[in-house]
C-alpha cells in the first residue's frame, strides 16, 4: 500500500505540474505577453521478457515510465523537470531530472541541479536514444551513480572541432545526500577527426564509503575512452573503461569493461544492431568474465517512439547457469 500511495502521489504532482505549465503559457499567450515556453516531455518502456536463466519466469514489465517539462523561461535561460520510475530493478518514483541550464555561448553552457552526468559516451545520453534497449554492461557495472546522475554543477561547450563537459557534484548519486568530502570531480572532451568521426576521452575522481555504517571513506576512479562514427546508413560506437576503487587497509579493487556497436538504416524506419560487450569485475582474478553478444533491430514509428527486439547471448563465468536472453520492448517518447 505505501508502494501504491507513493506512486499516486508521485503521478498527482506531475500531472499538476503539467496542468499549472500549460495554463501560464495559455494566460501569458491570451495576454499578448512574451512568455516562457513549456512542453510535456517523457517516455515509457513496457518489456516482454523471455530468459532461458533456469526458474526465471517469461513477464511483462514496467522498465521505466517518467513525466514532465521541458521548456526555456527566457532567450538564454532553460528548465528540465522530469519524475517517474527510476533506474530498474529500483522502479520508486522519485526525481529523474531537475535542472536549469543558462546559454551563454556556444562554448560556455553553465547546468545546475540534478542531471545526466558526463562521463563516457553512453552514461550522458538519454537511454531512449540508445540504439539498444538497455546500456552495455561495462556502462551499467562500472557506473558509480544512481540513474547515471547527481546533482552539483557543469560547464560544457562545443564547435565544429571539439566539444567538452565537465561537473563537479555531490558523488553520492541522484536523490541521495552527500555524506564524504571533497565532491567528485569528471569529465569529457570530443574531438572530431572527421566530420562523421569522435574520438572521446572521459575520467571521474572522487570519494565513497566502502561500508555506510562507517565514517571512513577511500578514493575511487574511473578513465575511459570512446569512439564513435555516424554514417549513413551504417553507424558504428565503443567505449572502454576503467574503474578502481580503493579499500579499507590499503588495497583496491580494479574493474573494466567495453563494448563495440555496429547499427544499420535498413530502412526509413527499420535499424539494425549488433553489440559485443564484457566486464570484468576483478582483474585480478581469473575466470570471472561476463561477455554478451546482442542482435536486435528496431522499428521507429515516429522520432523516438518504437518497438525493438534485443537478443542477447550471454557467458558469465561466475554463474554458468546464465541464460540468453530475449527482450521485446515498447517504447513511446514525447
Amino acid at each position: 500500500m505505501v508502494y501504491l500511495r507513493n506512486i499516486v502521489r508521485g503521478a498527482a504532482i506531475f500531472v499538476t505540474c503539467v496542468l499549472v505549465m500549460c495554463s501560464y503559457n495559455v494566460s501569458k499567450a491570451q495576454s499578448g505577453a512574451s512568455a516562457p515556453t513549456f512542453d510535456v516531455a517523457g517516455f515509457f518502456q513496457q518489456q516482454l521478457i523471455f530468459d532461458q536463466t533456469p526458474d526465471s519466469p517469461t513477464r511483462f514489465y514496467i522498465h521505466r515510465a517518467r513525466l514532465g517539462v521541458t521548456g526555456t523561461i527566457t532567450e538564454n535561460i532553460s528548465i528540465n523537470l522530469i519524475g517517474g520510475y527510476s533506474e530498474p530493478p529500483d522502479n520508486t518514483p522519485r526525481l529523474v531530472n531537475g535542472f536549469v541550464d543558462f546559454d551563454i555561448h556556444p562554448l560556455l553552457q553553465l547546468r545546475a541541479g540534478q542531471f545526466l552526468l558526463p562521463f563516457g559516451l553512453e552514461s550522458p545520453e538519454p537511454i531512449f536514444l540508445n540504439p539498444a534497449i538497455e546500456r552495455s554492461l561495462a556502462t551499467r557495472r562500472l557506473n558509480t551513480f544512481t540513474m547515471f546522475r547527481d546533482v552539483g554543477v557543469q560547464a560544457s561547450g562545443r564547435n565544429s572541432s571539439f566539444n567538452y563537459a565537465a561537473a563537479v557534484v555531490n558523488g553520492a548519486g541522484a536523490n541521495n545526500l552527500e555524506e564524504t568530502e571533497p565532491k567528485d570531480v569528471m569529465g569529457r572532451v570530443g574531438i572530431m577527426l572527421l566530420e562523421e568521426l569522435e574520438l572521446g576521452l572521459s575520467g571521474h575522481l572522487g570519494r565513497y564509503q566502502p561500508d555506510p555504517l562507517s565514517d571512513n571513506d577511500e578514493s575511487r576512479q574511473r578513465a575511459g575512452v570512446d569512439i564513435s562514427y555516424e554514417g549513413d546508413p551504417v553507424f558504428v560506437r565503443g567505449e572502454y573503461i576503467l574503474r578502481q576503487d580503493e579499500q579499507p587497509g590499503g588495497n583496491s579493487m580494479k574493474m573494466n569493461g567495453g563494448h563495440l556497436l555496429a547499427g544499420y538504416q535498413v530502412t526509413e524506419n527499420l535499424e539494425a544492431i549488433a553489440r559485443f560487450e564484457y566486464y570484468e569485475p576483478n582483474t585480478d582474478m581469473d575466470d570471472d568474465t561476463l561477455t554478451a553478444f546482442t542482435i536486435g533491430a528496431s522499428y521507429y514509428f515516429i522520432e523516438n517512439t518504437r518497438l525493438s527486439v534485443n537478443y542477447d547471448i550471454r557467458d558469465d563465468q561466475l554463474n554458468p547457469d546464465l541464460g540468453n536472453l530475449l527482450v521485446v520492448q515498447m517504447q513511446v517518447a514525447l
